[in-house]
């Protein structure tokens, strides 16, 4: 009823009206702290690589070796007078080649139009190589002594001297350089292509 400073009381009071001493202990009462959710950032966007074509590095360069591979690839079958399938072979193998090798880079699945559009850029870098090529012999077939030399060749993969010399006119004539330009096109287009088709299928299946 009384403080210890001798003040008299009222009645529950919680302080004492003439010193200010607490009377009883109250509990402490913390405040709330309302912690705010962190914010929601959103995803980031998954990682496309770019469609198969002119405009993708990584699918260009892939494509000029395999092409390139290709051609030399049917050099050495002519060269070793191995059959003429061997160079068609090779072809088809090339655009398999450049996808499994554009799968192993970059990870991404190729469709089956991708991968033959990626196999149809590889044949077009060995029709140019193709090209080029056919170029430079009709060139070299200028010279007399050169003619003679690839007649040689020829009669040492088998061929008839009558065989030897239509062959030569061929390379020697525009319209036989055209013709033989339009078969390479095809070929060399339409096979890698084909192979490309086939190699994303297969590939696939991992």
């Amino acid at each position: 009823e009384r403080c210890t400073c001798g003040a008299v009381l009222p009645e529950d009071a919680r302080f004492c009206h003439k010193c200010g001493r607490p009377l009883r202990d109250e509990p402490l009462i913390e405040p709330e702290v309302h912690e705010e959710p962190a914010p929601i950032l959103p995803p980031l966007p998954a990682f496309v690589p770019p469609a198969i074509g002119f405009h993708n590095g990584i699918a260009v360069r892939i494509a000029l070796v395999a092409g390139v591979l290709a051609f030399f690839c049917s050099v050495i079958s002519g060269q070793l007078a191995l059959p003429q399938e061997f160079a068609f072979l090779w072809m088809g193998a090339s655009g398999f080649f450049a996808v499994f090798l554009y799968r192993k880079r970059t990870g991404q699945r190729l469709t089956v139009l991708n991968g033959a559009h990626l196999g149809w850029i590889c044949g077009l870098f060995g029709f140019i190589v193709v090209t080029l090529a056919l170029a430079a012999t009709a060139i070299m077939l200028s010279d007399p002594t050169l003619v003679a030399a690839m007649r040689d060749q020829l009669h040492t993969h088998g061929l008839s001297e009558a065989s030897a010399d239509q062959m030569i006119d061929v390379f020697r004539s525009p319209s036989g350089i055209l013709a033989a330009l339009a078969v390479s096109f095809v070929l060399f287009t339409a096979l890698p292509a084909f192979g490309g088709a086939i190699g994303a299928k297969f590939l696939d299946r991992d």
